[in-house]
């Protein structure tokens, strides 16, 4: 009997080998050459799409940085016993941030998030300027501003300390200016007080920094 049933291939290792070779066939039946040309397709594509996905990313943060500076800031300044209100719209050309996780840059330049400012930076920031009436011989003003930003609270998201020296133009007429203020509401808020290296000339400002 014993041989009988090996000869009719009823035994248990060749029910074992005949399911095997079942699922084998199974398989091959499933993954058909045909299959191959769409896989393909997509291992080619897929860098390509990802590509197109990261260009679209960068566009659109562009896109929101160019709206976002139309945002004014507010300035008021006095001098020689003039005041006067203005808009402030500002850029950084650069910036090195050296409170970032150390697996992105630390440069920075026009685009900068908040976090990489106020959790500890070095920003070299410029200002263009409008103001309600003259200063000097000119409504109009721009500055080069070297800002140092110091974390002091939850690592400067609720509150940082503001530090620079700014050099202001106003038509004929420049300033040198020590700049102190804090920023909050995660770096989104800078309240900043300039007063003249020589002379009793200052000036206050609100700004946002959106980037």
């Amino acid at each position: 009997m014993f041989l009988l049933s090996r000869t009719r291939g009823n035994s248990p290792d060749d029910l074992f080998l005949k399911k095997v070779h079942s699922h084998r066939r199974s398989t091959q039946d499933r993954i058909r050459p045909g299959c191959a040309l769409p896989l393909l397709l997509l291992l080619t594509f897929l860098p390509l799409f990802t590509a197109k996905t990261q260009e679209q990313r960068s566009d659109n943060r562009l896109v929101s940085w160019l709206e976002l500076q139309a945002v004014p800031s507010f300035v008021l300044t006095s001098r020689s016993g003039q005041t006067a209100f203005g808009f402030q719209w500002g850029a950084t050309p650069l910036l090195y941030s050296f409170g970032m996780t150390r697996l992105i840059s630390p440069w920075h330049s026009f685009i900068v998030e908040p976090p990489a400012r106020f959790t500890g930076s070095l920003e070299l920031f410029t200002t263009g300027q409008i103001n309600t009436s003259k200063i000097g011989s000119s409504y109009f003003a721009g500055s080069v501003q070297l800002l140092g930003h110091i974390p002091l609270i939850e690592r400067g998201e609720y509150l940082a300390l503001n530090l620079g020296i700014a050099r202001y133009s106003y038509g004929d007429w420049s300033s040198n200016y020590a700049v102190l203020g804090v920023s909050t509401l995660f770096g989104f808020a800078h309240f900043n007080v300039k007063h003249g290296l020589r002379n009793a000339d200052w000036m206050g400002s609100f700004e946002l920094r959106f980037f």
